[in-house]
Formats: C-alpha cells, sequence, structure tokens
C-alpha cells in the first residue's frame, strides 16, 4: 500500500489512500566565460526540490469525492511549510522537511475516485524527519449525492453537468541560500484562491450556445454566490469565465469558472 501525509503542527492531512511522489532537484550556477580563455562553471548555492506528488481516494460518491478534493486544497492553501511523507509500493518511506504546497488540481472520475495533483517546493537538506503515522481519512461528507446538478445563485449551470475541477494556487517563494546548501520558505502565503471549474451540457435546442451563455452571465451576475455541486454549497464564489467547449458528440458543452479568494 503507497500512503502519503503533510502536517506542520496546524495542518495534519492523510493524501488520499494512494500516493505517489516524483522528486526533481536543481542548482544554480554561474557561467563565465571571459573573452579568449576558456568558461568556468561555478557552483552559487543553494538547492531545492520540486516535487510531484499524485493523491488518490475512494468516496461515497460524486459529491463527497469533490468535497473530499476540495477540503484537502483549502488546508493545503493555508499550511505553512511543514513535513512531506510518501510511502512507494515496496514500503521504502521518504520524508521532505519544510515543503510548501504551491498549487494542486484535483477531479472526480468512475462516480467515487478522487484524484489529486499537488506540487511541492522544499530545500534540498541531508536531514530528514522520521517517519510518522497517517492520519486518517475523514469520513463520507453528509448530504452529498451523484445527481450531477450544479448552480450558481440558485441559477441552474445548463441542463445536466458533467464534471467539476477543483485548483488551487498560491505564492509561497522558496528561495535558494546564495553561497549555502539548500533554501529557505519565504511566508506568509499569500494570493491564494481555489478555482471551481463545472463543465456542463446546455441543450438550449431553441437557442443558440453562444446566446445561452451570455443570458446565463447575466442571470448568475458578478456579485459574490453560492455554488451548489452534488449536495454541497461552496460559499462566495465569483463567476470567472464561460467557455463553450463543443465537440462533434457533444454540441452544447461549455465550462464555467469560477474563483473563491482563501488568503
Amino acid at each position: 500500500m503507497t500512503a502519503g501525509y503533510f502536517r506542520n503542527g496546524t495542518v495534519d492531512v492523510a493524501l488520499g489512500e494512494h500516493a505517489s511522489q516524483t522528486p526533481s532537484a536543481s542548482r544554480t550556477n554561474v557561467r563565465l566565460a571571459p573573452a579568449r580563455r576558456a568558461a568556468r562553471i561555478m557552483d552559487a548555492g543553494g538547492g531545492m526540490l520540486q516535487l510531484a506528488v499524485r493523491a488518490q481516494a475512494q468516496r461515497a460518491d460524486v459529491g463527497d469525492a469533490e468535497r473530499y478534493v476540495y477540503e484537502l486544497l483549502r488546508a493545503l492553501a493555508m499550511a505553512a511549510p511543514g513535513e512531506l511523507g510518501c510511502e512507494d509500493y515496496r514500503g521504502f518511506q521518504a520524508t521532505v522537511a519544510r515543503a510548501v504546497c504551491i498549487g494542486a488540481e484535483g477531479s472526480v472520475r468512475a462516480d467515487c475516485i478522487a484524484d489529486v495533483d499537488c506540487e511541492f517546493l522544499a530545500p534540498t537538506d541531508d536531514a530528514s524527519p522520521a517517519w510518522t503515522s497517517v492520519p486518517a481519512l475523514p469520513g463520507p461528507y453528509g448530504g452529498t449525492d451523484s445527481s450531477m446538478s450544479y448552480a450558481a445563485g440558485g441559477v441552474a449551470l445548463g441542463t445536466h453537468g458533467e464534471s467539476m475541477r477543483v485548483a488551487m494556487t498560491r505564492q509561497f517563494p522558496v528561495r535558494p541560500l546564495p553561497r549555502a546548501r539548500g533554501a529557505r520558505p519565504w511566508g506568509p502565503a499569500r494570493n491564494a484562491d481555489i478555482r471551481l471549474t463545472v463543465t456542463a451540457h446546455a441543450l438550449a435546442e431553441s437557442q443558440h450556445l453562444a446566446d445561452y451563455l451570455i443570458a446565463l452571465e447575466r442571470q448568475i451576475g458578478p456579485r459574490a454566490v453560492d455554488l451548489t455541486a452534488n449536495g454541497n454549497t461552496y460559499r462566495g464564489v465569483v463567476l470567472s469565465t464561460l467557455r463553450a467547449r463543443p465537440t462533434d458528440k457533444a454540441l452544447t458543452r461549455f465550462d464555467a469558472e469560477f474563483l473563491m479568494q482563501v488568503a
């Protein structure tokens, strides 16, 4: 079994029932190229890890999986640097100190499987914290369903929904230390937001899709509204984009993107 967690004393979350980590490292070099002489490559110090983490969990239904993705991303959006741990299928465990999540995106497939891709930055450091226990996943959220119904401010988004993607971005610089090893997170986090993108179908046979989207934008308006999705309510979201995404087999398919400020 694979597993993963992130904790910093305030936030303590499991990264799904299955977690995998793909690390890469980078260092800053300086290239000197004097005239008529061989170039010299000099180490400027520093060192940073980029960690791509895939977290997966099986939930009760679509609404429960969407809520799980949202709650995980919201917790990471507010989190200070902390310990990131992942275990592979062979039972080997790796931990990284002072890891910072700078972005994540999740979606639901097969009606109950939540897939979350997270991006972490961390300084390269010889010292790794000891592996600790993985916290339990949250239980099922009450009142969720798989009705695939989405509405913003009481206005239905199409005649039936297809999916909802949840993404989080924030600024939390991790700067290399000149003439030294490693890097340092420079907090606090700022400009964190969550993006909720609903894909739906209009099936508006009596009007062009463009006319439908124009009318939909006017009905939702520029104000903050509540987005309801499969039994969940996400409060204080603002409509950002309505984008037509038709295909040969889905002529009235579109995306509705909403923004929620976190910090």
